[in-house]
């Protein structure tokens, strides 16, 4: 009853402080292995996980008070050969996922943990046995009750997924479009975000949330250049209309792979934020908007079914037959998505298509584009979108 108490507490007083989301009103974010001096004055809201030796990073962040995401758990590495006889040294490690906590739990700059290792197996006992000790643990010594999130890989289905959600409190799985071989196949990011919602409900925790994972990895194909601030709109409203609750790219580190473009990525994901989180506040639509079914938005030409490939090699030693088999199936090629909030409705509208699509919006009151506060004037009632386009619309008397 009294860790109950506290768990209550905590997370009043965080809400009124606007702390991070589910503990507060601002959107989570953020990105793996940046700057945050850098992010968090371009829109980001919290700094993401860092690998390596996190302690200097963690130090910056509680030095200038900067929101920040804690790995939790021991270095330690699972045995792919005779992962049967591997056995967990449960009271070591109960022990210093202990002494972690207490250290870190006081710093008021964590906002959420994250379970080190990555990628956990569903079908290995002893890695699922680690996972329980670790979240027992981290809620024993931690007052605040902060929540607990752990990396799956980009082929994660729900069936996967739901053995994490009954630990976690943040459903998260890499969205890595290009990376994954979908990048004509754009739809894929809603399909994801799906198997984390349907994840959430099958375990019964419907106060978890869901995370959107896009990726700035690596270059795209010469001659693509220019559809990288499309890809990257599309993916990370498309991720929240379909009902994540943040966003964390992985990564914001300069790898070498991404040399000739990062900076046109990290430019596309800062002008996201900035929407999201800056004065137009966009990011609270989509926080604490009551979803709506009114508006009728229809389909007139082009943009059919999407068939979109599951499946394939990547992650390929912490996924599972079933999960790496290839399949195709059937997807909408748009997506809409309605909110009533503090008296004002919006439309979001991501066309998932390789080409133009035209959708008929069936409203006679103003129309005006969140993202820039101008007029927006339908043609005989249609907006026309082109390949991987995102409207966002507030509608008016």
């Amino acid at each position: 009853m009294k860790t109950k108490l506290l768990f209550v507490l905590a997370l009043c007083s965080t809400v009124m402080a606007g702390g991070i989301y589910p503990h507060g009103d601002k959107m989570p974010f953020m990105g793996y292995s940046g700057e945050p001096g850098r992010d968090l004055t371009n829109g980001f809201t919290v700094a993401g996980p860092s690998y390596g030796n996190q302690t200097p990073y963690l130090q910056r962040c509680f030095s200038n008070g900067w929101p920040v995401v804690a790995h939790v758990g021991p270095r330690i590495t699972f045995k792919d050969d005779s992962p049967d006889k591997y056995k967990l040294d449960e009271a070591s490690l109960r022990a210093q996922v202990e002494q972690q906590v207490k250290e870190l739990a006081p710093h008021k700059e964590i906002v959420w943990w994250v379970v080190s290792p990555e990628e956990l197996r569903p079908w290995r006992k002893e890695e699922m046995k680690y996972l329980d000790i670790v979240c027992e643990t981290v809620r024993k010594n931690d007052p605040q009750q902060r929540p607990i999130y752990h990396y799956n890989p980009n082929h994660s289905d729900a069936k996967r997924l739901e053995t994490f959600a009954r630990q976690m409190e943040v459903v998260a799985k890499g969205c890595y479009v290009n990376s994954s071989g979908k990048k004509r196949d754009r739809a894929w990011v809603r399909w994801s975000v799906e198997q984390e919602l349907a994840a959430i409900k099958a375990a019964g925790r419907p106060n978890a949330i869901a995370l959107v994972m896009p990726e700035l990895i690596r270059d795209p194909d010469p001659g693509e250049e220019g559809e990288i601030r499309s890809w990257v709109r599309h993916d990370v409203y498309l991720g929240l209309a379909s009902g994540a609750k943040g966003v964390c790219i992985f990564s914001l580190f300069r790898r070498k792979e991404v040399r000739q473009t990062w900076q046109l990525w990290y430019d596309a994901y800062a002008e996201c934020a900035r929407e999201l989180n800056g004065p137009r506040g966009l990011a609270q639509v989509f926080l604490l908007g009551e979803r709506r079914f009114d508006i009728k938005v229809d389909l007139v030409k082009g943009g059919g079914p999407a068939s979109v490939k599951l499946g394939g090699g990547m992650e390929a030693g912490t996924t599972s037959d079933r999960e790496r088999a290839e399949r195709q199936i059937k997807m909408p090629s748009w997506t809409s998505a309605e909110f009533l909030h503090k008296g004002s409705r919006y439309l979001f509208l991501i066309n998932s298509a390789n080409s133009a699509a035209t959708f008929r919006v069936a409203t006679n009151n103003r129309l005006e584009n969140v993202f820039d506060g101008t007029p927006l004037t339908l043609n005989r009632g249609c907006l026309t979108l082109p390949a991987y386009g995102v409207a966002g619309i507030r509608i008016t008397k």
